[in-house]
């Protein structure tokens, strides 16, 4: 085990906010436990301070040099694919008017800050899942002619403590310096309600940390953010945002309307049948997935008779 030195410099270079020298000692805790024949502990420590809190076994560079390198954003930031368009999205008409406005403010952002007018950027769809969140972000990109960036959480979210705060801040710090659509999917992950009596403080400081770097973004592009389970978001994260638009389970209608276009889509044979299948489904995403495994089949059945 560490020696009672060692932690109580740990601890100091916590408070003083000195990363570079928690590293350091962390790194040191590390280094002793392999030589006192630890070597599991070791590799469990040394994986803590890589910059994603994998477990490699590998000593990471000081928290100060991963920001600086390029190379946190490169894992943390998943270029997504933006060829859908709004008008392919399943939208209920207030929802519609709203992103299309929201489009054209971002369209005009210029003329907009020219008349001392503040435009909205900054997004949260909430919904259950496979009701179309994420497929709308990725129509307002498309719209925009701007490159979507997905959030990978598992590698912002870090074992050491603070890193996840200086993971956010370097994410809004690229939000804000160029031109792009920053999607944070399912952000429960980040942005639960604080307080819980079986958190340690780390969470809390999380959620405070995302709801500043919300406030006081000031971006070229547009920050979106999903949630499956809205009622355990924290409430003062909601105010963070400049409109939030639900997603609702869609009725038969909607995914009968939805339907029609996959099959177009896939040339899919439509019948009876294959509509009252679909019909039953409680999502557009249970719905395509249903439709293209039709679509599937009949393309290797017409394989195979040839």
């Amino acid at each position: 085990m560490p020696q009672i030195r060692q932690l109580a410099r740990l601890f100091q270079a916590i408070s003083d906010k000195d990363l570079e020298a928690a590293s350091s000692i962390a790194a040191e805790i590390a280094v002793s436990e392999e030589k006192k024949g630890h070597p599991s502990a070791a590799q469990m420590l040394k994986g803590s301070l890589h910059s994603n809190g994998l477990r490699t076994g590998r000593l990471a560079e000081p928290i100060s040099g991963v920001l600086t390198n390029g190379n946190f954003l490169e894992t943390a930031l998943t270029s997504g694919a933006a060829e859908v368009q709004l008008k392919d999205a399943m939208l209920r008409p207030a929802a519609r008017r709203t992103l299309e406005a929201v489009i054209e403010e971002a369209q005009h952002g210029t003329f907009l800050s020219s008349r001392g007018l503040r435009r909205r950027a900054k997004l949260l769809f909430v919904g259950p899942p496979g009701c179309g969140k994420s497929f709308t972000a990725r129509a307002i990109a498309h719209e925009l002619k701007m490159k979507l960036f997905v959030v990978r959480f598992d590698a912002v979210i870090g074992s050491f403590l603070g890193q996840t705060a200086i993971h956010l801040r370097e994410i809004f710090r690229f939000a804000a310096s160029r031109p792009c659509v920053l999607l944070f999917d399912e952000i429960d992950a980040l942005g639960k309600q604080r307080g819980s009596p079986l958190d340690v403080g780390e969470l809390d400081r999380i959620v405070i940390a995302l709801m500043q770097e919300l406030e006081f973004l000031e971006t070229p592009g547009i920050v979106i953010a999903t949630s499956n389970v809205p009622e355990n978001l924290d409430r003062a994260l909601w105010r963070r945002f400049d409109e939030f638009i639900r997603f609702p389970a869609p009725n038969k209608q909607e995914v009968l309307c939805y339907s029609k276009r996959i099959i177009a889509r896939f040339g899919i044979r439509s019948s009876a049948k294959i509509l009252h299948q679909v019909s039953a489904t409680k999502s557009f995403a249970d719905a395509e997935r249903m439709l293209e495994a039709e679509a599937r089949r009949a393309a290797l059945e017409a394989l195979l008779r040839k």
